[in-house]
This record gives C-alpha cells, structure tokens and sequence, in this order.
C-alpha cells in the first residue's frame, strides 16, 4: 500500500493531514447542512397555502424564513 512507503514520524505530515481532515470535516457538515435546508423547503412547499398562512408563510417568504429564521 502506499500509506506503508510514507514515514509517520515527521511532525509536518501529521499536521497537513490534521488540517485536511479538519477542512474535510467542513466540508461535510457544509453538504449535510444544505441537504437539511432543502428538505425544510421542500416540506413547506408541500404544504397548502391554507397551512403556510396558518404558520405565517407565503410560498415567496419559504426560502428566507428555512434560511433565517421567521
């Protein structure tokens, strides 16, 4: 494998791979964030205008309020 060729002892190596792992880290909680919010969208669009009035919504304000908040 080619993990075995590469010398674990230097402290430059664990570094870089700590700061890729956090970065990666990032970038999946990023990705599972954004396919949180899609869902929450998704699941108001769904919804009649009888009940999006009911909790204050039109479908125009759907975006900003899963984004920000009501």
């Amino acid at each position: 494998m080619a993990y075995s060729s590469m010398q674990s002892s230097s402290g430059e190596l664990f570094v870089a791979g700590t700061k890729e792992n956090t970065l990666f880290q990032r970038v999946v909680h990023w990705v599972r964030e954004r396919i949180e919010l899609h869902r929450a969208e998704d699941e108001l669009h769904h919804m009649s205008d009888a009940e999006l009035s009911d909790i204050g919504l039109t479908r125009g304000e759907i975006h900003m309020a899963v984004r920000r908040g009501f």
